[in-house]
Order: C-alpha cells, then sequence, then structure tokens
C-alpha cells in the first residue's frame, strides 16, 4: 500500500477513538468563587471638641492724634519797587522856583459908585505864592509851568471891611482859600533866546478857583539873568464863571464881573 494511504487510515482511526469521549463526558465548567463577605464598617471617629474661643484682645487705644503745626504765615510779598518814571529828556531843562518873599500876587477890581464909573480900583495883595516852572534856552526856548498856587485868604486891600466880607461872604476864600493855576501850553516863544533879553509869550493851562476849574490865559514877559528869572503874568478872571456874584453894597457900590489878577515874580534855578 502506498504510503500516502497508511498515513490516511491511520489518522482517521486516531479521530474515531477520541471524538467519543468527548462527548461522553462534558467538561464542568469550573465554579464561581465564593463571595467574600464585605468587612465591617470601621467606626467613624468621635468628633474633636472645638476649642473654646480664644478672648478677642482689647483694643488698644488710638494715639490722640498730634495738633497740626500751625501753618506758617507766608511772607509777605514785598512790595514791587515803583516804577521810576523814565527821565524826561532834560537836556536844556532849567526848572526854578517862586521866591515868596520877592513874588505878589494881586487882584485889581472897577468898583462903581451910584452907577458911575469913577477912576477907582480896589486893589488886594498878597505874597503867600507857591510854584515853580522850566524851559530851556537851548535851540527854541519852551516853557512849562509845574503849579502855581495863591493863598487867597490872605489878600489884603486898603479896607479891612471888604477884606472881610471878600473872605467871608463874595469870594468865600475862608473856605476856599487857594487858587491854582496848571499850564498846558506856552505860545508866542521867541525862536532863539539871549541871556538878559525881555521874552513875551502866552501861557495857556487851567485856573480852579472854589473848586471851580476854568480855561485862563496869561501875558507872559519875564528875563533871565544869570540863575534869577523876573517877570509878571497878567490874565483876567470872570467872578460868575467861578459860582460867586459880583459884590454889590446896598446899590451905592457895586463891581464889575471881570477881575483883572496879576503875577509879579521872581523865581531862582534850583
Amino acid at each position: 500500500m502506498p504510503r500516502r494511504w497508511t498515513m490516511l487510515v491511520l489518522l482517521g482511526v486516531i479521530l474515531t477513538w477520541t471524538l467519543p469521549a468527548c462527548g461522553a463526558a462534558p467538561v464542568a465548567a469550573p465554579a464561581a468563587p465564593a463571595a467574600t463577605a464585605a468587612p465591617e464598617p470601621t467606626a467613624m471617629p468621635e468628633p474633636t471638641a472645638m476649642p473654646e474661643p480664644t478672648a478677642m484682645p482689647e483694643p488698644t487705644a488710638m494715639p490722640e492724634p498730634t495738633a497740626m503745626p500751625e501753618p506758617t504765615a507766608a511772607p509777605e510779598a514785598t512790595a514791587a519797587p515803583e516804577a521810576t518814571a523814565a527821565p524826561e529828556a532834560t537836556a536844556g531843562y532849567r526848572e526854578f522856583r517862586i521866591v515868596p518873599e520877592q513874588t505878589t500876587a494881586s487882584y485889581a477890581v472897577q468898583e462903581i459908585f451910584l452907577r458911575q464909573n469913577l477912576p477907582f480900583r480896589a486893589i488886594g495883595v498878597t505874597q503867600e505864592i507857591e510854584g515853580s516852572f522850566r524851559f530851556t534856552t537851548d535851540g527854541q526856548p519852551t516853557g512849562e509851568v509845574t503849579e502855581i498856587t495863591v493863598n487867597l485868604a490872605s489878600l489884603t486891600s486898603d479896607d479891612p471891611r471888604r477884606d472881610n466880607r471878600i473872605r467871608n461872604e463874595w469870594l468865600e476864600s475862608a473856605r476856599f482859600p487857594i487858587a491854582r493855576f496848571v499850564s498846558t501850553s506856552a505860545s508866542g516863544l521867541p525862536e532863539q533866546y539871549t541871556d538878559g533879553e525881555e521874552v513875551q509869550f502866552e501861557l495857556v493851562g487851567e485856573l480852579t478857583i472854589r473848586d471851580i476849574t476854568r480855561p485862563a490865559t496869561f501875558a507872559v514877559t519875564g528875563v533871565l539873568d544869570g540863575d534869577t528869572v523876573t517877570g509878571t503874568a497878567v490874565g483876567t478872571v470872570v467872578m460868575s464863571d467861578y459860582g460867586f456874584d459880583p459884590p454889590s453894597i446896598g446899590g451905592f457900590v457895586e463891581v464889575e464881573d471881570t477881575v483883572e489878577v496879576t503875577l509879579e515874580f521872581t523865581a531862582v534855578e534850583s
């Protein structure tokens, strides 16, 4: 018998032998392991007692506030130095001051007796005068008066009764004693000046009497001799322009409204 067939027969015998044994006694499945008893629960530990709260520390007293230092006074602002006026161009300017002892101011007014113009003039004079002026002599002269004041209450005439009524009734110079003239311009000055030469010109300005100010013009004649100026200034004043009426005495004596005012002056260079 060929060898191939011999192997096939042997295999069949082996299968015939083994298969019945497998079907007669099935192998039992292994038993499930017995359930182990669950471990008894362990007792929960008793809660530990909470520690008693410790007493809160008493609050410490707040420190008293220290007094704020008094504010130091701010240093006073030092006054800014007053601005000094820029010096004017003084080249050629010379300043002169009135000498009261050598100067007179006077009024002259026409009195009318029984409505007849008689050649009589009432005149009052004073030497209570202050003031100064300046001018140039280089090139064309210029004139400038700073201020001239006259004390009207000191005017004296030849009749004390007239003087008292002027002070207390008509002019009221006891109440308004000061007359003041301040110039604003000069006209008619010569083109050149020679020392010792007489000069004539008009001085224009403002005259204040009884606290009333009006324009006024004075005709000036003057001579410069070294450091001294002498001369006269003549103008007119209308009484009613300054708030008072011309005097009248019972209709027998009346006074014109216009008064001639004259300043005869001496001034020395200062």
